[in-house]
């Protein structure tokens, strides 16, 4: 009866997996007749740059204008169109996540910004005075140009950190830890129903420790039942849903059984 519970179950699993395999399959044809209605538009077109207003408060004083003199509207505007045709400017914010599209928008909020403001923040007054006092270098505007180009595109400030989740290039140097540990690999093969499984759970419970991965929470939930009940070896669960300890205390046991996202990257045992 156990068993063919178990077996409808798995049934059950089957069908909801193959559901979720048509529905991501729906959802890529609607994407690829999407990206064929849009063709020239990469994923920047989702995003649209946030409102940036100049501020103006007559009571303040204009620290900028007393340390670096006063800014000619038409220099200004002369030095920013510098420094938008700079290709080692493009190359720069390329590498900053600003393609073409986002740069030049970018580029418009900030000039817009720097020509209509009345008080230019102090340190960015002060570099481009001394440009236009041809002491100072034009892609020296860089770094404020980008905290601007940050703020009306928040995206940008996770870009260091979607870049190393997606760097898959060295997958050796992720576990260091784990690497670092000597350790005896032994692969089990052979036909079904030939007792792969059987002969690994009856090594798990004579281990002073162990970890079961399985591809299910059906099964982890199964061997956990196994080992507690028939096997008589305290065996804890680790589910992305639950978590049960075999101890009433709740104190950890040697042996878990886990699905395989679950299993612990930094716990050592013998099996």
């Amino acid at each position: 009866m156990s068993l063919t519970r178990s077996l409808v179950r798995l049934v059950r699993e089957a069908e909801q997996h193959l559901q979720r395999i048509c529905c991501a399959s729906s959802h890529m044809v609607l994407h690829r007749r999407l990206k064929g209605n849009n063709k020239g538009q990469g994923s920047d077109s989702l995003f649209s740059p946030l409102p940036a207003k100049p501020t103006f408060n007559p009571d303040d004083i204009n620290v900028g204008e007393e340390l670096g003199g006063q800014i000619n509207r038409g220099d200004l505007l002369r030095v920013l169109n510098m420094f938008y045709k700079r290709p080692e400017i493009k190359r720069l914010c390329q590498e900053k996540g600003l393609d073409n599209r986002l740069f030049h928008q970018a580029f418009v909020s900030f000039r817009r910004l720097c020509m209509e403001s009345e008080n230019l923040p102090v340190e960015l007054h002060i570099i481009l005075s001394d440009i236009l006092q041809e002491s100072g270098h034009v892609d020296d505007i860089f770094p404020y140009f980008l905290k601007h180009a940050k703020e009306i595109f928040p995206h940008l400030e996770c870009m260091d950190d979607l870049k190393k989740i997606s760097d898959l290039r060295l997958p050796a140097n992720w576990y260091p830890d784990a690497r670092a540990v000597q350790r005896r690999i032994i692969f089990h093969a052979g036909p079904t129903n030939s007792g792969k499984t059987y002969h690994a759970l009856e090594r798990f419970m004579t281990a002073k420790s162990g970890v079961y991965c399985g591809p299910l929470k059906m099964l982890a939930v199964e061997v956990y039942q196994k080992m507690n009940k028939e096997g008589g070896t305290p065996c804890d669960l680790v589910t992305g849903e639950e978590r049960r300890f075999a101890d009433p205390d709740g104190d950890a046991s040697n042996h878990v059984a886990c699905t395989v996202e679950m299993t612990s990257t930094s716990h050592k045992c013998q099996y």
